[in-house]
């Protein structure tokens, strides 16, 4: 892991309005979220690498990272409140193809005054929660609810500090949700296996959970013996999630636009990534396989589909059309861009999915919006 932390001021910014162009990308609504910290609201853009301090008797202060190194491969993001600031943390995208692009997790922190401490190369991913010592990280598969010894087994923590450092923090019980509330920090673990409720349906799981007060200085190990552990249920543990929970900001013209800077990628790495939206597409006339080995197509009725791949890096689309019942004046067809504006490679994880669900449950567009016999869905 590797990390830095930026002076005040130095990703701080003029707030500046950039026209979107996107090549064809859409750009959704709705993807600003805010914490509030103290007397500081901070907004965060869930896709761009940008982020506003609004604090009072401050004029507003526009923070960014776009080059914050996350790999080859496009990345979601996760905000966080932390007691002095919003973390944000990038992972990649997920991609069952061993062909894929690789990406990288960083996460980001930006404080109320306007300092932004980044971290890169994370071995250990998945959020957890935030409090004054960090952000809490964790890693590994869930344990399986009929293995008791498997809840007991040392799970590995990192947490990474406001000044750049490090720690990891061993625990004998899997963690659920780190927070802090009135200076009092806590982490929330898997108290034991659930509770398993069996009927001739098959079977639900009801979860047990502990808080674990924190000291002020942590050590290497945490173990549930040594701890004051408090019972939390199901519903105190959802009331404390929600209380820390980024709202959705109003939209609003003012907001900044700041892109990544886009990436040098591969020929190689370009031709693997088409190659794998393409491969999502694979036999759409015979997708499904009986025990007796008969095939079906992906939906009743499709017939005649073609793919192709349009475009140079980091404009190129992949193109599935199609004959199908839901529109017999024509075709239809489903674009995916390969690439996100930065140039990193985006998987098409389901997309043969997603497009049967389209086309069963007709989610589709007026048969008046088609173009030369063809209707994009």
């Amino acid at each position: 892991m590797v990390s830095d932390r930026s002076a005040i001021g130095t990703d701080i910014l003029p707030v500046t309005l950039r026209g979107w162009e996107g090549h064809g990308m859409r750009r959704e609504a709705g993807r600003w979220v805010e914490v509030t910290v103290s007397s500081a609201v901070i907004a965060v853009h869930r896709e761009d690498p940008v982020a506003t301090v609004d604090a009072i008797g401050r004029d507003r202060q526009v923070v960014s990272w776009p080059d914050l190194p996350v790999g080859r491969r496009s990345v979601t993001s996760t905000v966080l409140a932390g007691p002095s600031g919003a973390w944000v943390v990038y992972q990649p995208m997920e991609s069952e193809d061993p062909s894929f692009p690789k990406g990288d997790a960083a996460a980001v922190h930006v404080c109320v005054d306007g300092s932004v401490t980044r971290f890169t190369m994370l071995e250990d991913t998945q959020p957890v929660g935030a409090t004054g010592h960090g952000l809490w990280l964790t890693s590994g598969g869930f344990p399986d609810p009929n293995d008791p010894t498997e809840w007991h087994q040392r799970q590995r923590l990192s947490v990474l500090a406001t000044d750049g450092t490090a720690h990891i923090v061993q625990a004998d019980r899997k963690a659920a949700f780190a927070f802090e509330e009135q200076a009092s920090a806590h982490l929330v673990v898997y108290d034991g296996p659930p509770d398993v409720n069996r009927d001739g349906r098959g079977a639900t799981y009801a979860y047990r959970y502990a808080a674990w007060p924190l000291p002020a200085h942590l050590p290497a190990r945490l173990r549930a013996a040594d701890m004051h552990a408090e019972p939390l249920d199901e519903g105190a543990l959802r009331e404390a999630l929600a209380a820390k929970a980024p709202v959705t900001a109003e939209e609003s013209p003012s907001r900044p636009e700041l892109r990544w800077d886009v990436i040098p990628l591969a020929p190689a790495d370009q031709a693997a990534a088409i190659d794998s939206v393409k491969r999502e597409f694979d036999s759409l006339e015979n997708y499904w396989r009986a025990p007796d080995g008969r095939t079906s197509p992906l939906s009743d009725g499709l017939a005649d589909s073609h793919v192709e791949s349009i475009d140079e890096w980091p404009r190129t689309r992949v193109e599935v059309s199609f004959t199908h019942p839901s529109y017999r004046e024509g075709r239809l067809r489903r674009t995916l861009r390969v690439f996100d504006d930065a140039g990193r490679a985006r998987p098409a994880l389901y997309a043969a999915i997603h497009l049967m669900e389209d086309l069963d449950t007709r989610a589709l567009p007026e048969p008046e919006k088609a173009r030369d016999g063809v209707l994009d869905i």
